[in-house]
């Protein structure tokens, strides 16, 4: 139909600038916060965009349904105060043939939003975690800040360095201090002080070593006079590195399929999850199409503030629905599918309101009780 194909032109235009605007939005924010834990030492500085990318599937997955809602908003408004819509109404199309026209168009955006959440983004997550482990000890290592103190191999080592060259390759003015497993008391300390280091890893074993340079060794136990200093001009010691067990993932990164196989409360949430983002495509365009509807004085804008708090008031209710999944607050069988419906519901109520039927209704309900009584 010529007016379904002009409606659908308008909204696919309206959605594509809307989802660049709010990607270019969401991700600089994003690669602020990372350039911040770059510089805070969590990760290596040239894995900063690396890191970013695999982001990026799980934040379109949500940006998708927001872009969409907005694209009718801003369709749907501006067709209002153009008076095409109220033209279209008074010539016998109904808001059915409306909001039909909006469900289908969210059956793509839907798929390709099912497709980054279910799929894609639990790979990227496996894929950051797994680069994240291999790198282990030797990225922390190259992501020391100059005069902060670093804790590795589970606080028992700090460390120490006063100053870096451009490149990362050479440590200057190393302190490090090591105590024992299990901070047992009868069991000796040792501090390392050298003039350089630099870090060194072993293609063929993959262990991780920290190379001094011009230094000295102090063992001993605290509070004792009892200790030990061997000066040395070149020292290797071993950090302990903790291999990657790749069968076993945190829920986010979990396969689909997984999480389906493993019932656990905190899996069922991030399964619920996963399948919500798809959903709130149909929910939030349903919930778009009453709220568009604006007068010529008011302007397109005029609704724009109410179904962004809309958005806002669902997403944090998803949110807390499936933190109380987790926390065994709300029953599984609940979950955030209350959350859906109860939104779903809402934007029934305001499409039977706009269309004059819920007007009707009630003067139906009203009307029938004198009848019986006359």
């Amino acid at each position: 139909m010529i007016l379904r194909r002009y409606l659908c032109k308008e909204l696919i235009q309206n959605f594509l600038a809307t989802t660049l605007v709010l990607l270019l939005i969401v991700m600089s924010n994003k690669l602020v916060s990372l350039i911040a834990k770059a510089a805070m030492g969590e990760f290596a500085a040239n894995a900063l965009f690396q890191m970013m990318w695999l982001q990026l599937p799980e934040l379109l997955a949500i940006i998708l349904p927001i872009a969409f809602f907005l694209a009718v908003l801003l369709c749907f408004g501006k067709l209002f105060v153009d008076l095409e819509i109220p033209v279209m109404l008074a010539c016998g199309v109904s808001w059915r043939f409306l909001t039909m026209t909006v469900v289908y168009l969210s059956i793509p955006i839907a798929l390709i939003s099912a497709t980054l959440s279910l799929y894609v983004s639990p790979l990227c997550y496996q894929y950051r975690d797994l680069l994240l482990q291999e790198e282990g000890p030797m990225l922390l290592l190259k992501t020391v800040v100059p005069g902060r103190f670093h804790a590795f191999m589970h606080d028992r080592w700090i460390f120490y360095v006063a100053d870096v060259n451009s490149d990362r390759s050479e440590l200057k003015d190393i302190f490090i201090a090591e105590q024992p497993a299990l901070a047992l008391e009868n069991k000796d300390w040792s501090v390392l002080t050298a003039r350089s280091g630099k870090a060194l890893l072993d293609s063929e074993s993959g262990n991780t070593y920290v190379h001094l340079f011009q230094g000295k060794r102090y063992q001993g136990r605290p509070g004792e006079n009892d200790y030990s200093v061997i000066a040395f001009e070149s020292y290797q010691r071993l950090i302990e590195e903790t291999i990657p067990q790749r069968g076993l993932y945190y829920h986010r990164s979990m396969p689909t399929t997984m999480l389906f196989s493993n019932p656990m409360p905190s899996n069922l949430a991030e399964l619920q999850w996963r399948l919500s983002i798809p959903i709130t495509t149909f929910v939030l365009g349903l919930l778009a199409v009453p709220l568009s509807r604006v007068t010529p004085r008011k302007g397109r804008f005029s609704k724009l503030f109410v179904g962004i708090l809309s958005a806002i008031i669902y997403f944090n209710l998803l949110t807390m629905a499936k933190r109380w999944v987790e926390a065994k607050v709300l029953p599984v069988s609940v979950g955030v599918w209350s959350v859906h419906i109860l939104f779903i519901i809402f934007a029934f109520i305001l499409l039977l309101q706009v269309s004059g039927r819920l007007q009707n209704m009630m003067k139906h309900l009203k009307i029938r009780p004198k009848m019986r009584q006359a």
